[in-house]
């Protein structure tokens, strides 16, 4: 099993799927119920920055729009500032 869901599912019992976060990415949705809120932002507090990279090109999400639903969803509750920096590369 990949890393990053064991990451982002270690503390729940029902999984979030790569396709299914990333369908919420690149369509901008925020998850309203738990556990699916928290686990998108473990998403994007809690895996190091190298895997979500490789997560989006993976799942061809593009930096622009991950900088989006971060800066709408995640960063008010959960700042990551290497996942910040990021930003400035691409």
């Amino acid at each position: 099993m990949d890393p990053l869901i064991v990451t982002i599912n270690r503390a729940y019992r029902k999984g979030l799927t790569e396709e299914k976060l990333a369908k919420l990415i690149k369509e901008q949705i925020f998850p309203k119920s738990y556990p699916l809120n928290e686990q998108v932002e473990v998403f994007f507090s809690e895996v190091p920055v190298p895997m979500v990279v490789s997560f989006c090109e993976k799942h061809e999400i593009d930096m622009k729009e991950l900088k989006k639903y971060y800066d709408r969803y995640i960063k008010s509750k959960f700042r990551n500032e290497e996942l910040e920096e990021l930003w400035n590369i691409f």
